[in-house]
């Protein structure tokens, strides 16, 4: 049996309110808009020079509370947010090249040829984070350390357990996910077997998650009320010795500090 965890997390009245909102066929605002849906709450972090100095790439941390988009955009203008996950070890740019899809799948945050390679998204994917889902992608290897190795502890129930959390810092605002799904799946482009740009391609999305029938799959109870209304990143990875597999982390958003994060859509 798949195992599941009980969830503590309250849901604020305005995310809830999303379920509630009418019907809508695209989930990106590719359409005529007539509709947005979007929630707000205080803000609870910083982004920016903040009081520290600024140390760039090479030291730059987000355990803090503060990253600077300033310098990071100045030693590589692709980097559009910080992504970090408590305990893991992840703390780290994210990226987006107009180069191509994988160019970061063997370069490193600064644009040099590494096979760690960077975290990055593709270019279906909108920085801004409004997306259904964004699709995170990062190597996993310990001998390069590469930047989602540790990603794999969220296939340890114990360690999922008592893991919830993902940060999404932006250059003004700060993004909190809560992990409710962690499992193994077919090594398939998710940007490509699901269309996320309308209703039915993000139920099917959430069909498929919650019709897995991996043993080893991670499930968070109390989330299954997840609609095309929200907002999901997924992290993904897999090792070089399972090219045919890959491992997924699936969050969603549960605060939006500075309250900009919202879709246009239509009826």
């Amino acid at each position: 049996m798949r195992h599941t965890a009980c969830n503590k997390t309250k849901i604020p009245l305005s995310f809830l309110a999303l379920c509630l909102a009418g019907i809508f066929t695209g989930c990106s605002g590719n359409e005529e808009p007539s509709q947005t849906t979007a929630f707000q709450t205080e803000p609870q972090f910083e982004t920016g020079s903040g009081t520290q100095e600024a140390t760039g790439i090479s030291s730059e941390s987000a355990q803090d509370s503060s990253v600077n988009f300033e310098i990071l955009q100045e030693e590589n203008p692709d980097i559009f947010a910080w992504l970090y996950i408590p305990d893991t070890g992840i703390d780290c740019p994210v990226l987006q090249s107009g180069q191509g899809d994988d160019f970061y799948k063997n370069h490193n945050a600064l644009g040099e040829e590494d096979p760690s390679g960077a975290v990055y998204i593709e270019l279906a994917n909108l920085k801004s984070m409004c997306d259904f889902n964004t699709v995170l992608h990062g190597n996993a290897d310990t001998e390069q350390n590469a930047p989602f190795t540790q990603l794999y502890r969220f296939s340890d129930p114990l360690f999922f357990d008592s893991h919830e959390t993902i940060y999404l810092y932006l250059d003004g605002n700060v993004l909190t996910y809560e992990i409710f799904a962690a499992y193994e799946r077919e090594n398939t482009s998710l940007i490509r077997s699901y269309d996320f740009t309308y209703t039915s391609g993000c139920q099917e999305f959430l069909d498929d998650l919650y019709g897995t029938r991996e043993m080893s799959m991670n499930l968070r109870e109390g989330w299954d009320f997840i609609n095309p209304y929200h907002f999901l990143i997924t992290l993904t990875t897999q090792r070089a010795e399972s090219p045919d597999r890959q491992f997924v982390v699936v969050a969603v958003l549960t605060q939006d500090a500075a309250g900009t994060i919202g879709r246009t859509v239509a009826e």
